[in-house]
């Protein structure tokens, strides 16, 4: 898939047993999302399908749930901003994350997908950022 110019890092979306670059196989690769009694998400875990997805699925304690979402589900435009709101609505219910851990790691499954999700910036919206953050809120 093509990424974007937005970021100037290049962040890349590992198999969270593996390592693998879960880009390269987008087909195969998914995100576990566990969540408490409560409800709560207390782990976001990008993953490969088959072995890896099987071993972490083996590590789930008995008492918390186990979603999954394809990965292919973040980086597809109207599916990313609709993921977002979904969480929003989560939190806004009382159902957001358990801990800082699995906010981090949402938190930073959507900053690398965004790069897939967006455009590349003209020079004039790169400079304009630039400027923009520099301001205070």
């Amino acid at each position: 898939m093509e990424k974007s110019n937005v970021f100037s890092n290049d962040e890349i979306i590992r198999c969270t047993v593996c390592g693998k670059d879960l880009m390269e196989d987008i087909k195969m690769s998914m995100v576990q999302i566990i969540t408490d009694e409560n409800d709560e998400i207390v782990r976001v875990i990008p993953c490969c399908k088959g072995n890896c997805d099987q071993i972490l699925q083996d590590e789930i304690k008995e008492s918390e749930g186990n979603g999954f979402r394809d990965l292919i589900t973040f980086v597809n435009p109207y599916l990313y901003i609709n993921n977002i709101m979904q969480m929003m609505d989560r939190m806004f219910e009382g159902k957001g994350f358990a801990n800082q851990e699995a906010f981090n790691a949402y938190s930073d499954l959507i900053l690398n997908c965004y790069q897939y999700v967006s455009r590349n910036l003209s020079e004039e919206e790169k400079e304009f950022s630039k400027n923009i953050s520099l301001l205070p809120l």
